[in-house]
């Protein structure tokens, strides 16, 4: 299944992405607790995640910021950017930066998880 980064500044949030994609088989090879880690972080990879997970507002770095500033990274086409927000009003900026998924809250886990399934059923 699918190599995860998660990127929320929320401790809760994280852990229950954790175990909801771990009930799918997905592997979370990372979090960080806002844009500015996972910047510093991301840019340390050898091999990168198959999907990234982002929250769009924390603090120090928000979401679109940090799309931005990943525009400047190696990261591969194939690395998915799932951005999940309470705001709709970002979605088409959003968009314009790549994400491959805009995901507005209130979802279930278990909905994010079978997303992912889905990503990389459909590419096999």
């Amino acid at each position: 299944m699918a190599r995860v980064y998660i990127i929320d500044d929320e401790e809760t949030i994280q852990f229950l992405y954790k175990e909801g994609l771990a009930l799918e088989g997905h592997e979370i090879i990372g979090t960080a607790y806002n844009g500015h880690q996972a910047l510093q972080e991301i840019g340390n990879f050898t091999t990168y995640p198959d999907v990234i997970i982002i929250d769009h507002r924390m603090p120090i770095k928000n979401g679109l910021d940090t799309l931005k500033e990943m525009f400047f990274q190696e990261i591969p086409e194939s690395t998915k950017i799932l951005f999940i927000t309470a705001d709709p009003t970002v979605k088409e900026e959003a968009s314009k930066l790549g994400v491959s998924h805009f995901i507005q809250k209130p979802f279930s886990i278990l909905k994010l998880a079978k997303m992912i399934t889905q990503l990389f059923t459909y590419e096999e």
